[in-house]
């Protein structure tokens, strides 16, 4: 059964490889024309995130399948609102291995547009703060919040990870969903994670990490090269957290998970099906986005991407 299951994930990435080529083709034209600097990451990233139109591509995207988008449910929103693979599932899958309980006060690093910072809030009964480096992502964050009626529920605002602006001992809770990838500085954000958690207080971090040394295939969905892409191993990571002040309590390994997640991805593509679910970034070039989820498919395939998630803890 497992020999099938390679063999048809083997089937899945071949049948792609005429469509990897024309994106990859068309992602080094769009390089070679200027269009990212590659001396200033901060902007790389925050350019690859931005849409320019991301609430109207939004909008227009929960009118198409039918719902109300002047007063969505938080739930209607799920959709399109979380940025990260499997969607809703891997959120509420995090938030149960996170232990998240109600009333805890959360911080959530790589807000993105909000998603699991509204499945805290309305699900969990949180109280959440969410950061995002990218201004368009918060701004989105905030309508859509508004929306769905939890707005006194989450703040969102525009800040680093690595320079957050908050007091100490401040936070319950840590949460980031597919965000350190983009962060170079582990050791810096692990200080601040730890400077902003209270005593006893738990980071949860889900992550995409190197797998058997050899860097991925680009474009990903975080970064166009590895320019912008921070990749660690899991034994580093852990390493990174414990220097910064966070005692490893856990890891889990996803892989498996994932790896089922883009076969999915590669058969629906393969027959011309949409997804039941899309990340936001799909909806600026649906084209780009589905060959960075080929190279992640490729990429997971042959040992180079690992998805995990690490529980760390602040000394009580």
């Amino acid at each position: 059964m497992l020999e099938t299951t390679r063999l048809t994930r083997r089937r899945h990435l071949v049948s792609m490889d005429s469509l990897v080529t024309q994106a990859y083709d068309l992602h080094v034209k769009r390089i070679s024309g200027g269009g990212v600097t590659m001396t200033d990451v901060t902007t790389t990233i925050q350019d690859l995130y931005s849409q320019g139109d991301m609430l109207g591509r939004v909008l227009a995207f929960l009118k198409s399948k039918g719902i109300d988008a002047e007063h969505p449910s938080y739930e209607d929103l799920h959709v399109c609102d979380q940025m990260h693979a499997r969607g809703v599932d891997a959120t509420r899958e995090h938030a149960e291995h996170a232990e998240i309980c109600s009333g805890m006060h959360v911080l959530e690093v790589g807000c993105g547009i909000g998603g699991a910072s509204r499945f805290l809030a309305k699900e969990l009964g949180c109280r959440v703060t969410g950061i995002d480096l990218t201004q368009e992502c918060v701004d989105v964050a905030q309508e859509l919040t508004l929306r769905c009626g939890l707005k006194e529920a989450i703040d969102f605002r525009q800040a680093d990870a690595t320079h957050m602006p908050f007091g100490d001992a401040v936070f319950n809770h840590v949460w980031s969903h597919n965000v350190t990838m983009n962060i170079q500085d582990k050791e810096k954000l692990a200080l601040e994670i730890a400077r902003v958690l209270k005593s006893g207080g738990r980071y949860s971090c889900w992550e995409l990490s190197l797998g058997i040394g050899k860097q991925p295939f680009y474009p990903l969905p975080w970064a166009s090269d590895a320019s912008s892409s921070f990749l660690a191993t899991p034994d580093e990571m852990v390493a990174a957290l414990e220097r910064g002040g966070l005692k490893l309590v856990r890891r889990i390994d996803l892989n498996e998970a994932y790896l089922a997640y883009l076969d999915d991805v590669s058969d629906r593509a393969q027959h011309g099906e949409p997804p039941t679910k899309v990340d936001p970034q799909a909806l600026k070039d649906r084209a780009d986005f589905l060959i960075r989820v080929q190279n992640c498919g490729r990429s997971a395939q042959e040992g180079r991407l690992v998805e995990h998630l690490i529980i760390a803890e602040k000394a009580r």
